[in-house]
């Protein structure tokens, strides 16, 4: 199995891990029906991916350290997702209104248009029908790119939304107002304005989201959306200060040395068997050696033959094959540590 060393080196085949395992989840589904639940825009299973990615670690060996609690790794790479990756903006609706209004636009513009131009076509050439359809087709024209003009400006829509409101509101007062002086209602020019009112807001009224099927991304933003969350995944994680133990983190900052006991009776040693001495002078320089040792903090850690594997010994210990828990161990050797701190990790076996 492919071991690698630098995250670009990781990137191609755990994105290519992390689309299947996105991928398997159920995706949003293009419907009319109010009872299909629909996904999020956000549907990502972000979670999914960050356990994944921890798993995925360890076995091509970019996770060195065992004894790091994945449960809390994997929830801070969650939340780092969800905070950091976005998804991308679904597509735009191809109009602010409803389908009825736009046409009702167009016809009112048509009629307009055909009633202007017509009287004009029959001075000039005494011919109606050219009036009629130029008329139309240029009405609805003007009519709709009008209001399609206007909408794009929120702020305009709602002065005129509140004007006509307000203007049909005072025609209602005026025509009041006329009736208690016994003047002239005008009924004809308040009938046209006050059907003309419905007309425009109804033209002007925004489609609410409920109105229509919700926007669903298609498979290129979706499949983007999981590259970027599979990318971040693996930079957060790879960048975790758990991802390499403390102790080989701070032996590769700052080399471990030896104390001048310790070098003193190493060199005792180193003589002895230049010169040839004896076993027992031997003997004695290693236990020397050895109490010096313990006296700059190393210590050495074994696990009596005959005890029970537990998981939390993979923090000190190596295994050598699969140990399940609960297994006879014995110790092949001992976990070297100073002040605490491992040094370096011993070897057990199944007894």
């Amino acid at each position: 199995m492919e071991q690698f060393h630098r995250l670009e080196d990781a990137i191609p085949a755990w994105r290519a891990k992390a689309r299947l395992i996105a991928e398997a989840d159920p995706r949003p589904r293009r419907s009319v029906e109010p009872e299909v639940a629909r996904l999020p825009a956000d549907g990502l299973p972000y979670q999914r991916i960050a356990s994944a990615c921890l798993v995925w670690m360890t076995e091509r060996g970019c996770w060195p350290n065992q004894a790091a609690d994945k449960t809390r790794v994997a929830s801070e790479i969650e939340a780092a997702l969800r905070s950091l990756v976005p998804p991308s903006p679904p597509p735009r609706q191809s109009g602010d209104v409803r389908g009825s209004a736009w046409a009702v636009t167009g016809a009112v513009g048509s009629a307009i248009g055909a009633l202007l131009v017509s009287p004009l076509t029959f001075l000039w050439f005494d011919n109606r029908l050219i009036g009629l359809f130029l008329g139309g087709t240029l009405g609805a024209f003007l009519a709709v790119r009008g209001v399609s003009a206007l909408l794009e400006r929120p702020r305009l829509v709602a002065v005129v939304r509140s004007a006509t409101a307000l203007s049909s509101g005072g025609v209602v007062m005026g025509g009041v107002w006329r009736a208690i002086r016994g003047e002239a209602l005008g009924l004809s020019r308040s009938v046209l304005w006050l059907m003309a009112v419905p007309l425009v807001l109804s033209v002007l009224q925004p489609r609410s989201a409920a109105d229509g099927p919700a926007p669903v991304r298609d498979d290129a933003a979706r499949k983007a959306d999981i590259a970027r969350a599979a990318d971040m995944a693996l930079a957060v994680a790879w960048a975790h200060p758990e991802r390499l133990a403390a102790p080989l983190g701070a032996m590769r900052a700052e080399p471990d040395r030896l104390p001048r006991p310790v070098i003193v009776a190493l060199t005792q040693l180193q003589a002895d068997i230049v010169r040839g001495g004896s076993d027992k002078d031997i003997r004695d320089s290693c236990d020397d050696l050895m109490q010096r040792l313990q006296e700059s903090g190393y210590a050495w850690t074994s696990i009596p033959k005959g005890t029970a594997f537990e998981p939390e010994m993979a923090g000190l210990f190596e295994v050598f094959g699969s140990i399940p828990s609960g297994a006879s161990v014995r110790t092949q050797r001992a976990a070297m540590t100073r002040d605490g701190q491992l040094v370096h990790k011993g070897e057990l076996r199944r007894v």
